[in-house]
């Protein structure tokens, strides 16, 4: 059977921003909503990242730079408006603040476009965000998720 980073390998590669447990609750709610969007781009980088200089080879540069900004989950697109997508199994207060920030971010970055949507998916989450979530008009999905798989498999003994 593998390991579950084994099984999980085709996933991991799409979404390689998201642990485990958040590739099932994405395919979860892509399999209820995928249809609805145009496209969708996975593990977007946003923001001004951190530079630690001349004295670093151009690759340990570039890639500093993509360690320290902002990474965005996913990012559906339906047309011009597009939807900032935060997975996880459990929401909590630090999940509305990412996507409140990602929300500032995009303005600056995409300042032509439609302001971004924001969504926040889950499996279960914190009844804390709840005024919140409302006040700052993230959309809070909760999806259903099997997380039976993420049991470690064992093979028998030879």
């Amino acid at each position: 059977m593998g390991t579950l980073a084994q099984r999980l390998e085709s996933e991991r590669l799409r979404y390689p921003g998201l642990l485990p447990e958040e590739i099932l609750v994405l395919r979860a709610w892509l399999n209820l909503h995928q249809t609805e969007y145009d496209r969708f781009d996975y593990n977007m980088r946003i923001g001004q990242g951190i530079d630690p200089g001349p004295a670093y080879t151009p690759e340990v540069r570039k890639q500093a730079i993509l360690n320290t900004q902002l990474r965005i989950d996913a990012v559906a697109y339906k047309g011009l408006q597009a939807t900032i997508i935060e997975v996880k199994r459990r929401a909590t207060p630090s999940n509305v603040g990412q996507l409140l920030t990602y929300f500032s971010v995009w303005r600056i970055e995409f300042p032509t476009t439609p302001e971004p949507l924001l969504l926040l998916v889950c499996n279960q989450f914190s009844q804390h965000i709840l005024p919140r979530v409302r006040e700052s008009n993230i959309t809070l999905e909760q999806v259903q998720v099997d997380f039976s798989g993420l049991k470690a498999k064992t093979t028998p003994a030879a």
